[in-house]
């Protein structure tokens, strides 16, 4: 499988796009009437705003706590403001939010050994191992 670098981000993107929403999904599912749209615009910002900004700042000389510390913090701080989360939703969004990046690099890594996502660890490859 010949995937160019451009082609492994786009597929992180949308992976980490899913797997984002899924997560609001899941820690909004008690609601009566889930904010659909606002879930989605935030989507939009934290995943697609937070890895764009990562990819373009890293290695540009920024600190590593800036390439992934922004993006870091729209992922904490912007959904319980914008959702208004209570204290059960965030109890429930912050533990998942904190994992969510790093399965989706393992997951990326031992089985693709595309080891871009967070280049900050690395995860061996399963062909490597054999």
């Amino acid at each position: 499988m010949n995937t160019n670098d451009m082609d492994i981000f786009l597929i992180n993107m949308f992976v980490a796009l899913v797997v984002f929403i899924g997560l609001l999904v899941f820690a909004l599912r008690g609601r009566s009437k889930r904010p659909v749209f606002r879930i989605l615009i935030l989507a939009l910002v934290v995943v697609v705003c937070g890895m764009s900004f990562a990819r373009i700042s890293y290695g540009m000389g920024v600190p590593w706590w800036i390439f992934y510390g922004l993006p870091a913090l729209t992922t904490f701080v912007l959904p319980p403001l914008v959702l208004r989360m209570s204290i059960r939703e965030l109890m429930l969004y912050v533990p998942l939010a904190i994992v969510m990046s790093p399965v989706i690099h393992i997951f990326f890594s031992f089985f693709f050994g595309w080891h871009d996502y967070m280049p900050l660890f690395y995860v061996p490859w399963w062909h490597e191992l054999i």
